[in-house]
């Protein structure tokens, strides 16, 4: 069973640093979608949505693929 959170980044200078705060916390991106405001003002909203395996911490991208190329 997965977990799943939702994340949403106001700015997207903030983008690639919630996917890896995440990604060091065992969540994997699993999709990415931005929504923009009719007013200036308000901006665009980045939402990013993370899954893992309930339970269970996941590799992280360089165990994953020391993993793989161990593997074959």
């Amino acid at each position: 069973m997965k977990e799943w959170k939702c994340v949403l980044v106001r700015h997207h200078k903030n983008v690639g640093k919630v996917i890896e705060k995440w990604e060091k916390a065992g969540w994997r991106l699993h999709t990415y979608a931005c929504a923009g405001n009719a007013a200036p003002t308000l901006g665009t909203n980045h939402y990013l949505l993370f899954a893992r395996e309930k339970g269970r911490k996941m590799p992280t991208p360089v165990e994953a693929a020391a993993a793989a190329a161990a593997a074959g």
